[in-house]
């Protein structure tokens, strides 16, 4: 009597199972799938075939049209499953600083181009860390501007200095 129990409650799981699939796309039938009286003990399990993983050209694709379209958070994931398949090229490091630092990270832009400098020294990389550097610099001033009181000599330095950056940058 237990055995027949069990045997009930199996099929209505594989019942349930085969209802699941069906809701996925998948079209599954109980008479489809072997019984469970059916698979004796010397019944080998099935083998589920493992996903390839994906290759580092793809996912550079995927990354580089999710950052055109907007999509940064989606970009993100790429560039960083792209630096995991590619760990020695500077290429997504370089790619994922430029995301972080177009979305105003600048702390996580400056990581990430220091990561691509060390796989690979390109003068584009410095460069970018350098604009990257620069606008961590002013932001730095404006804020010890702000903070300082108004009689502090090294609020009006600091002002000086601000002004003649900006005046450089045009």
């Amino acid at each position: 009597m237990p055995r027949m129990c069990l045997a009930l409650l199996y099929s209505a799981m594989l019942a349930g199972c085969a209802t699941l699939e069906s809701g996925f796309g998948v079209t599954a039938t109980t008479a489809a799938r072997p019984r469970i009286e059916d698979a004796g003990p010397t019944a080998t399990p099935p083998t589920f075939a493992t996903a390839k993983p994906p290759n580092s050209a793809f996912v550079e694709e995927r990354a580089r049209q999710a950052y055109e379209t907007g999509r940064w958070d989606v970009a993100e994931g790429y560039y960083l499953q792209w630096t995991r398949l590619q760990p020695n090229d500077a290429g997504p490091w370089f790619q994922l600083g430029n995301l972080y630092a177009e979305q105003g990270r600048l702390d996580a832009a400056e990581r990430a181009y220091r990561e691509a400098l060390r796989r690979r020294d390109e003068a584009r990389t410095l460069h970018n860390l350098g604009l990257v550097q620069v606008r961590l610099g002013v932001g730095a001033l404006r804020e010890a501007q702000q903070r300082l009181p108004p009689d502090d000599p090294a609020r009006r330095e600091t002002r000086e200095f601000l002004q003649t950056l900006l005046e450089a940058a045009q």
